[in-house]
């Protein structure tokens, strides 16, 4: 009874602190939809696939404010959190405080920032935010003024700072290909803090990119002991249909149950509306939000409660 006490009150907190635990992130670039040829790492721009064997994420990732000497002051989190997004435009590059990979003037195929290749030109990386930008092995600290004017540095969450904004370019294993926004300028993150982030061109700042897909769930909140009924769910793996059973420990007013496929990509809401404290069950059959049948995969629950993430679990379907 005292473990179980012990779990909620973990949740709860969990569920109020956007940013208490470790969050994975992952990125999945479809090239097919990409349309400017000049960065589409080498997609037609009219529906055909890139053919990169090798594809990089080059990441840069925004956690603090600078001063006027670069510096970087990290313990005021609304005025980081407005540096980092004011960034985007026009078109600067402060927000590559923190960067993972190798490209520069001498790209390397090292493997640091190597995306999935998933086939027919689609191209995935999936990591721990808080883990990928404090790892001394990747991180790039050497710097290259031609690209950035800030040094990158390994992020340590000791010294303040959230994840807010995150630039994104990709290349293929020497840089003789990229891939970038419509008007071949840098790609970003925002709202990453939130628990809800976008993905939006940076020639701009407001346009979407709908040629990447993310998917952002808290670490560990799928791994729950599932007698705690919090979220279940069973059989799993299963054929026909799914019991998803779940536990609020308190009322939620905009509750939304989920299912996204690998890629990221929404394929069926199951529950949005208000629920009550307590536990609480349905019956999910496989199918997307236009009723047709979902193939075999792995797919992800998610439940948020007022935009924030309370829970995630892998559901897998076996046909």
């Amino acid at each position: 009874m005292k473990k179980s006490f012990l779990l909620l009150i973990t949740i709860m907190c969990l569920a109020t602190v956007s940013f208490s635990q470790h969050h994975t992130l992952r990125i999945t670039l479809d090239t097919k939809q990409m349309l400017n040829t000049n960065c589409s790492l080498g997609a037609d721009g009219v529906g055909g696939p890139s053919a990169c064997t090798k594809v990089y994420a080059h990441l840069g990732l925004c956690t603090c404010a600078l001063d006027g000497s670069l510096s970087r002051i990290c313990t005021d989190s609304i005025n980081n959190r407005n540096y980092c997004n004011s960034q985007i435009l026009p078109y600067q590059s402060n927000i590559w405080q923190h960067v993972v990979g190798n490209w520069g003037n001498n790209p390397q195929d090292d493997g640091i920032g190597q995306m999935t290749n998933l086939g027919n030109g689609v191209y995935s990386i999936e990591f721990v935010v808080e883990e990928y930008f404090s790892n001394p092995a990747l991180v790039n600290t050497e710097g290259d003024t031609t690209i950035s004017v800030v040094v990158s540095t390994v992020w340590n969450e000791l010294n303040g700072g959230d994840p807010f904004t995150m630039g994104m370019v990709f290349r293929n294993e020497d840089g003789t290909l990229s891939g970038r926004d419509d008007m071949c300028k840098d790609l970003f993150i925002v709202n990453l803090n939130t628990n809800t982030p976008q993905v939006i061109q940076g020639w701009d700042g407001t346009s979407s990119f709908p040629a990447i897909t993310i998917l952002y769930t808290p670490v560990g909140l799928d791994e729950i002991n599932n007698e705690n009924l919090y979220i279940s769910t069973y059989p799993n793996p299963f054929s026909e249909q799914t019991r998803i059973n779940y536990t609020l420990t308190d009322p939620a007013n905009d509750l939304n149950i989920t299912v996204f496929n690998a890629l990221g990509q929404e394929v069926s809401k199951i529950f949005k509306g208000r629920q009550t404290t307590g536990s609480h069950s349905l019956i999910w059959n496989g199918t997307n939000n236009n009723a047709a049948i979902l193939p075999s995969g792995v797919y992800y629950c998610t439940m948020t409660s007022d935009n924030k993430m309370i829970a995630s679990q892998k559901i897998v379907i076996s046909r």
